[in-house]
This record gives structure tokens, sequence and C-alpha cells, in this order.
């Protein structure tokens, strides 16, 4: 073979061996008997360190880029493959292996804290995690900021300044829109009632739900499979694909979110292009492209009117309570403005300030404004002073995600992100599919996913986020489309 085949061949190997790691990961979330949480920290330690060395042993590689006979394609592969390769020589393999033992025992830790509401229990193992995280980040470039060297694994070339600077374009628009709703609201006698949602349900019908958003977004049931976890993820690639779901017993619409919203990366993992499956330009873009679907497939069309009038008697057929419950009520209470303690049910409005939150503490964190054992109070401080929400409890306070006790610092971004670049797709979408509304009434999903699958699946990784999003929309990454979509959504249902 020639030098790029060979190089091509060695990313099809890595590639595939990550994919062995996620599926252990998964069936430790999902199945794996809680003794062996040793053993199976053993082996994707391994795998994590083979993975590692197997990269940083490609230098060779970088002689290719200086061929000018490479294609664009080939270039960008390499190109992918040199940030990946420059990140990974400076972290020792050592480190490697630390990172990924500690991950999956601060994670085990987490799964018993959260379950006594306890944030002590785990705070020792989450200090250690943290400081594994900091040696990375200081690993990567000791010049740099420690959070923008972490969040680069998520979202390349992004830094915590060019977040803080979209954050604040979008900042002020949710104050204003939330201000509107209380007006809109204060001033009418139907005021949403949220708890027309909650409904006793068995965990056979919260089931039959979920099988019935699979069934509606027209999910292969032979390449794709759903089971439960303590937070819900997706993992997979192609023709094996595995989404996880919670269910809460009285509360239906949390498990059919929590179901749709995964479905999304799903849907994504499906549909990436298969003529470069297995090369690095055959992945996802970013971890906030991700969410863009997620979150598009969750809100944009999950939590549109439209869709929810195609989607309510199937719901009142499978929760017999709602059958009390008009439409109307109903989608006032999906879509009203309503301040939640759990990120992952909160509105779309507000969700935004729930990153914004984590956001500046993670950038404390590792600049040593804050230590790890004020993490719950200072969790609580910014959940009063931006959401008006008390917190009781660590369950509902700083132990409700996964994220960082996995090591996820830089992550939580990606979502707010997500909901930027949608709304920029969606915007660009309906100039190809002005009535993509009526054919939500119709429970007509396919054109709207097959757009997507077209102009942002099938597309790999070609560029970067942001240059995508301009290539897509033909203008740059503009944080008003999410605004002016959420004050078209929300002022058409409550006349503001």
């Amino acid at each position: 073979m020639n030098p790029y085949s060979n190089f091509a061949a060695e990313i099809k190997e890595i590639l595939h061996l990550q994919n062995a790691k996620s599926m252990l990961l998964w069936d430790q979330r999902c199945y794996m008997p809680p003794a062996g949480i040793s053993q199976r920290g053993a082996s994707v330690s391994i795998l994590s360190r083979i993975i590692h060395e197997k990269i940083t042993k490609m230098s060779d590689v970088l002689e290719l880029k200086k061929n000018p006979e490479l294609s664009p394609s080939q270039q960008r592969e390499i190109d992918l493959f040199t940030r990946e390769y420059d990140r990974r020589v400076k972290i020792p393999s050592e480190l490697v292996v630390q990172l990924q033992k500690q991950s999956m025992l601060t994670e085990v830790t987490w799964m018993k804290a959260k379950q006594r509401s306890d944030f002590a229990m785990v705070q020792p193992e989450l200090e250690k995690m943290i400081d594994l995280v900091k040696q990375k980040a200081e690993a990567l470039d000791p010049s740099k900021d420690p959070w923008d060297n972490l969040v680069d694994d998520f979202e390349p070339n992004m830094t915590g300044d060019k977040i803080e600077s979209l954050f604040s374009q979008v900042k002020d628009g949710v104050v204003s829109l939330i201000k509107k709703y209380d007006t809109a609201i204060a001033d009418c006698e139907d005021v949403p009632r949220i708890s027309v949602l909650d409904a006793p349900a068995s965990l056979d019908q919260l089931q039959q739900m979920s099988q019935y958003a699979l069934k509606v977004l027209d999910l292969p049931d032979t390449r794709l499979r759903l089971d439960e976890s303590a937070h819900p993820f997706t993992s997979g690639y192609l023709d094996d694909v595995r989404l996880t779901t919670h269910y809460l017993p009285g509360t239906p619409m949390s498990s059919w979110f929590s179901t749709l919203h995964e479905a999304g990366h799903g849907i994504y993992d499906l549909n990436l292009p298969r003529d470069t499956a297995w090369m690095l330009r055959g992945e996802s873009i970013s971890s906030g492209i991700h969410e863009s679907q997620s979150r598009f497939i969750e809100n944009i069309i999950g939590k549109n009117p439209a869709f929810l009038e195609y989607v309510f008697p199937k719901f009142q057929e499978l929760i017999p309570p709602y059958q009390a419950v008009s439409f109307y009520d109903f989608n006032r209470a999906v879509n009203s403005i309503n301040p939640s303690k759990i990120r992952i049910y909160a509105d779309e409005i507000t969700y935004f300030l729930h990153i914004v939150m984590r956001f500046e503490i993670e950038r404390d964190l590792f600049a040593g404004r804050i230590q790890v054992n004020e993490l719950p109070q200072v969790w609580n401080e910014k959940m009063e002073n931006y959401l008006g929400q008390t917190i009781n409890n660590d369950a509902e306070g700083v132990l409700q995600d996964t994220h960082w006790y996995i090591g996820y610092f830089g992550y939580f971004p990606s979502y707010a992100l997500g909901n930027l670049y949608n709304a920029q797709m969606l915007h660009t979408m309906k100039h190809a599919i002005p009535d993509y509304e009526d054919l939500l009434r119709k429970g007509e999903v396919s054109p709207i996913l097959s757009w997507l699958k077209t102009n942002v699946h099938e597309k790999g990784n070609e560029t970067d986020a942001l240059p995508f999003i301009e290539n897509l929309s033909g203008e740059r990454l503009n944080p008003h489309y999410f605004l002016d979509y959420a004050e078209m959504k929300f002022g058409k249902i409550y006349n503001f």
C-alpha cells in the first residue's frame, strides 16, 4: 500500500478500537453487575492506552502533509489526524490510563452519591478527577487558559472568550423573552398549568411511549436499540447505535423528551457518510453540532405545537389521565417558560441559563477561583440568582448531571451552541421546506429528516463547526436566529 493507504488503514483500526471502548462503557452503564467496575475499568483503561499509543506513534504521517498530490478530502483527513496527534503526543500514556480509571470510578461513586443526595460522598473522587484533568490541561499547553485546552476536545478551535461573546448576545434576549412571557400570562385568565403533564404511568406505559417516539421518527430497529441508564446518553456508529433514556413515574413527558433528545443523536450517528466510514472526516463535526441534532428533534420538532397535535391522541391512548386534558392546555403546559431545577427538564428558553451557570462555574474552577468543596454552595447560589430556584438537596443540585464526574469539563457549552446552530439550520431549511409545520401536523417528519441527512449528517466532518454553519446557511453564525425562533414560537402561543 502507498503511505496514504497505510495511514487510512491505521485510522480505521483506531476508530474500531474506540467504538469497542464505547460499547464497553455502554454496557457498564446499562447491564454490568456492580462488582465488575474494577475489572471493566482495567479493560477500558488498557484500550485507552492502546489507542493513545497507536496515535502517538504515527508521527510519520506528518510527512504526508507535504505531498502535493493529496486531494482536498485526503488533506482534511490528515489535518484532522494532525490535530489529534498534536494533542495526544503531549499527554503521557500513564495519565491517559489514570484519567480513564478515575473517570469510571468517579462515575460509579457519583451514581451512589446521587441516590443518597450526598455530594460529600463523591467529593474525594471528584477532586482526584479534577486534579488529573488539570494535569491534562497543563500538559496540552501551559501558556493557555486551562479551560480553553479542555473545550477543544469537544468544540475544536473554540475558546471561553468566544463562547462568552456568543452567550452575551443571547442572554439579554432570553431575559427579555422571559419578561414578555411573564407579562403575557399575568394578563390572562388561563395561566399554563404544568401540572396537567403529571400523570401516573407504569414502566410499561413509559416504554411504549419511547417506542412510539422511535416509530414516529422511523428509526430502524435492526441498527439501533434503546435501553435505560441513570443519565441518558447515546453511543455507537452507523449500523450499531445505542440509545438510553430514563423513566420517571408520574412524569411521562420527561421520558418522552429524553427519548427524543437521544434519538436526535442517534439519527445523526446512523446517517453519517458511508463512503468515509471509519475515517476521521466521516465522523461528526463537534459536540455542539451533535447537540444541535438532538435538540432539533427534541425541541424544534418535538415541542412544535403542530407535531404535538399529531402525537397527542397517542399519548391519550397510552396514558389514560391525559384523556381528561385538552390539547390547548397540554400544548401550553409543554411550551411554558417555567424555570426548573433540573437542566434536562428545562424549557427551551431558561435552558440557556442552566448552561451559562455551568460554563461560569467550570471556568472559575479551573482558574482557581473556587474549590471543589465549594461547588454545592456556588451551584445553589447561581440557581437562585439565574433561575430563582431554591435547591433543597444535592441530587437536584450539583449532582444532577454526570458530565463533571466522568471528566467532561468543557462539554456543557455544546448544548447552548447546539441551540444556536440548529436555529440557523431551521432558518435555512425553511427556504427548502416552507410548509414543514403542515407536514408535522400530519406526522410527516421524513422530509425534514431527509433535509438534515443531506445537509448535515452525510457531510461528515468536512469542516469545523463555524465554517460548516457558514457554508450551510450562507452567513456566519448569527445567535439572533435562536432568539427570532423563540420569539416567534412563544409569541404565537401566548399572543405577545
